[in-house]
């Protein structure tokens, strides 16, 4: 059980002090409790409300004054039966053994500065178990005790004691069956069954820590509910059951783990134990064996691949998985195959949980995925053998290979390109406007080239062949093009070739060049009025000139710095810059007509430590006017 003393003395290396305590005066009284010529003030113990583990103390001084409350058990208590004041010195003692145990630590404090530490003072009930003074026993005699002592340690007031036994719970003549059903490395899964409803406390231990209790043990099963109840009423709460109940350890908040044998725990629970201990077999935590069936699939081949799938019905089981050729596979069903290659190096094939793997085929030939269970351990198969389904690759397509390209839905700020190739092949592609194109490349052959040199040139680098580097920037299969978003009133080149699996070309290479469509221009313009602002918000009007929408912002000044007339870019740049790349943030900001906006309104988030400008343009599809701004602000709360 918990010894508070020993917990504040513990704690007492941690703080600062309570009261200064003085060096002991020369001319003091020997001993401190003794204050001659003077009578002590008295002290009145009420005990009331207790339970199997609590109850609650009222101290009533007959003065204000500090004083030393405790609780300890009647046999602790013997020694002071016939004189009380006697149990003073024993405290004292006490603390002058915390001084010197933490002196010896290397702290100076006297021994009243630990004494100080369980001071209490004025008249008020406390409750036992949650003011800590004290983790008391069911069915167990007690004694209160309180004497008055100030911040130099000198006794002010008697010892009083009252006498007091906790509640016996009411006994109960259930018993209960622990059966285990179900367990992993982590986890169990067991049902208790008791004789009758009666309430009862489960709970789940090593068995090391149960080793010692129990009949003809060092300690008995009431020593281990007694180590085992919790301080903490929710917590016995929550593993506080009736009648029969399937339960697993994170119901009751315990961990288990593989390392460990343990045993459930159970006995009857109300108001107190109610029975004697119950325990169920010793488990240790484990992995059920699970007889391995791997579902296969085959997702997609042709003529120079195969896309395969194998799905386990546990994740903890560890396999090996491959794509091999029916010559490899042989008439055994793959046995003489498996045994052949356990004798090798075939960790880079083995797993555990679903995978999904490409593989490099040769067309028109015969293939199986081959997988079965592993153990590395025993360098063994835990399993038969599985084949997939046989694959027969197709013959490699005759026609030349070629590139369908389609440019459809212009807009202002982008296109949808379908490309669509005549067979299987993988294929590269660009989007850059005019200029950069031909600044970049100059023509279709030098597209291509610089392309397929920095494919070398990343080999090179990272130690791969051409071949898995192009993997990784191709595309294969129809569908429309990733060209991100477009500017308005732009000329842009759309290069596409298609290359086999070395990364040479197929095909020719295409250019498609297409315009994105301009917004009809606007006469709007605007004024701006900074209405007011804090540190954190602005309020503003925009009032415009016609009624034709426009979009707004709040940017830092550092931000549209360097754009505009006469500046390194112009206000199309700022504008194509600013617009945000998703729709929704483009309509919160679109406006029409004079309107009083906050930077909340927009999404914009602000601060007193940049500045700030208001930027407006006219937009419907696209941007219609050029850019106006606010003067600068700086966000300030006002004075």
């Amino acid at each position: 059980m918990k010894n508070i003393f020993a917990l504040l003395a513990m704690c007492a290396a941690m703080l600062v002090g309570c009261n200064d305590t003085p060096e002991p005066d020369p001319q003091e009284p020997e001993n401190p409790q003794e204050q001659p010529g003077k009578e002590l003030a008295t002290i009145e113990l009420d005990i009331s409300d207790i339970s199997w583990n609590n109850a609650a103390i009222r101290v009533t001084p007959s003065e204000q004054m500090e004083y030393i409350l405790g609780v300890m058990t009647k046999e602790a208590f013997a020694p002071y039966a016939e004189d009380a004041e006697k149990l003073v010195a024993a405290r004292i003692e006490e603390w002058e053994s915390s001084a010197k145990m933490y002196e010896e630590m290397g702290y100076d404090d006297p021994w009243q500065y630990y004494m100080c530490l369980e001071q209490r003072s004025g008249e008020r009930a406390y409750d036992v178990k949650y003011d800590d003074i004290y983790n008391m026993d069911w069915d167990s005699e007690y004694v209160a005790y309180c004497f008055g002592m100030n911040d130099e340690g000198v006794q002010t007031g008697y010892v009083a004691v009252k006498e007091f036994r906790t509640a016996a719970p009411v006994p109960s003549n259930n018993t209960f069956t622990i059966t285990i059903d179900a367990m992993t490395k982590s986890s169990v899964e067991f049902t208790v069954e008791p004789t009758t409803d009666e309430p009862y406390y489960v709970t789940i231990e090593t068995v090391d820590v149960l080793a010692p209790y129990g009949p003809d043990k060092e300690n008995s099963y009431e020593d281990l509910i007694k180590y085992l109840t919790p301080d903490y009423e929710s917590v016995i709460e929550n593993r506080t059951f009736s009648g029969t109940q399937t339960i697993t350890n994170s119901d009751i908040s315990k961990s288990v783990n593989s390392f460990k044998t343990y045993r459930v725990v159970v006995w009857g629970f109300d108001n107190g134990p109610t029975t004697d201990v119950f325990m169920s077999e010793e488990f240790k935590p484990e992995d059920a064996v699970v007889a391995f069936e791997p579902v296969i699939e085959i997702d997609e081949y042709n003529y120079r691949k195969v896309i395969y799938s194998v799905i386990p019905n546990s994740n903890s089981i560890t396999y090996y998985h491959a794509l091999h050729t029916a010559a490899e596979v042989g008439e055994d069903g793959g046995a003489e195959l498996a045994a052949s290659l356990i004798e090798g190096n075939i960790g880079a094939n083995l797993i555990s949980g679903i995978v999904q793997k490409e593989v490099e085929v040769v067309a028109e030939s015969n293939y199986y995925v081959v997988v079965f269970g592993y153990d590395a351990e025993s360098n063994s198969l835990t399993s038969d053998v599985f084949l997939s389904e046989l694959i027969t690759t197709p013959a490699e397509p005759s026609e030349s290979p070629e590139l369908d390209v389609e440019i459809t839905n212009l807009a202002w700020s982008g296109a949808d390109i379908y490309v669509t190739p005549n067979n299987d092949f993988r294929y590269y592609y660009e989007c850059r406007t005019r200029a950069e194109f031909d600044n970049r490349y100059g023509s279709a052959e030098g597209f291509y080239q610089k392309i397929y040199a920095g494919w070398e040139s990343d080999a090179a680098s990272y130690g791969y062949d051409v071949a898995t580097v192009s993997s990784w920037y191709t595309n294969e299969g129809s569908g429309i093009a990733d060209i991100g978003k477009l500017r308005w009133s732009t000329d842009y080149v759309f290069a596409i070739f298609g290359v086999n699996g070395n990364g040479s070309l197929i095909t020719e290479v295409i250019l498609e060049e297409f315009t994105t469509l301009t917004p009809t221009p606007s006469s709007n313009e605007f004024s701006i009025v900074i209405n007011s602002f804090t540190n954190s918000s602005v309020n503003f009007t925009v009032t415009p000139t016609n009624n034709d929408q426009y979009y707004v912002t709040i940017e830092k000044v550092g931000t549209v710095s360097g754009y505009g007339p006469g500046q390194d870019k112009s206000f199309d740049d700022l504008i194509d810059y600013l617009l945000p790349a998703y729709e929704n943030q483009l309509n919160q900001r679109l406006y029409s007509g004079e309107q009083t906006i906050t930077n909340s309104d927009l999404g914009k988030s602000i601060s007193g430590f940049s500045e700030y400008v208001i930027v407006v343009w006219g937009f419907d599809n696209g941007p219609t006017t050029t850019v106006f701004m606010s003067e600068p602000f700086l966000p300030a709360d006002p004075e």
